[in-house]
């Protein structure tokens, strides 16, 4: 009964978040953390879920043509490496540390979810050569290389060790500091979170943090929650889902402090 319920649970987060071109980690590790399963078995369960989600998602963004694939190559392996670092070294860290962890993920993605957007960018001339000026479906953007690729290289550390994937901060990143428009922030984000997830969870499963039964059920609940979320994707109304999912986040983020203090 108990997985059937996370199941329907995981589907209505899946749709909902596949929407967003986030993995949905920020919410499927404190369910599963509530329901009581170990913190490191919720982290690997949740990443092979994202993975599935992303992956249901990913064939819908590229048929659309939204996917950026030189700025996921660019910006994404420093996330991707940190990601396998984290999984493999989260044993070394004691629950209530990573319990820790998630709540300053969870804070810090509600604040940037709720924070007002600034409207997409227009081509820069600047000259720096740290500012990636990005052509792409006939849009400009700026990526300021300084800032992204230091943030994603800590994205991803922290997203391997907690089970998220750091998507629900890599695209107020994408949008607030790289100019790059709501649509192909998210397609691009679902192709990173994807190959995130994956190198975390490989992590995990070299030190044995992994439960099939639990990945089978949740995976296919994930799998067509992909499918939906993206299809609505193309015609909702992004900002002001953003806006709700942040407020939800950080209620989450402080159930779980009070958790850890108790």
């Amino acid at each position: 009964m108990k997985i059937f319920i996370l199941s329907i649970i995981f589907l209505i987060i899946s749709i909902a978040f596949s929407m967003l071109g986030l993995g949905g980690g920020v919410l499927y590790v404190p369910i599963l953390i509530f329901s009581k399963i170990q913190i490191y078995d919720a982290a690997s369960t949740s990443l092979s879920v994202i993975f599935i989600t992303s992956i249901s998602a990913f064939f819908v963004f590229l048929k659309n043509k939204l996917v950026d694939w030189k700025l996921a190559l660019f910006i994404d392996p420093p996330t991707d490496l940190m990601a396998f670092v984290g999984g493999y070294y989260s044993a070394y860290f004691s629950e209530s540390i990573i319990k820790s962890i998630l709540v300053l993920a969870l804070i810090l993605a509600g604040i940037l979810m709720i924070r007002k957007e600034k409207s997409e960018s227009v081509k820069s001339t600047r000259k720096k050569w740290w500012i990636w000026n990005r052509k792409f479906n006939e849009r400009h953007y700026d990526v300021n290389l300084m800032i992204t690729l230091p943030i994603t290289a800590s994205i991803g550390l922290v997203s391997g060790m907690v089970g998220i994937t750091g998507g629900i901060v890599k695209v107020p990143l994408m949008v607030l500091f790289c100019g790059v428009p709501m649509d192909i922030a998210i397609a691009t984000s679902t192709v990173m979170v994807a190959v995130t997830a994956l190198f975390g969870l490989f992590g995990h499963i070299l030190v044995g943090h992994f439960d099939w039964n639990m990945v089978v059920f949740l995976g296919i609940a994930a799998f067509i929650g992909g499918q939906v979320g993206s299809r609505l994707s193309i015609k909702s109304d992004k900002k002001r889902l953003k806006k709700i999912f942040g407020c939800v986040l950080i209620i989450i983020a402080v159930k779980i402090f009070f958790d850890v203090l108790g």
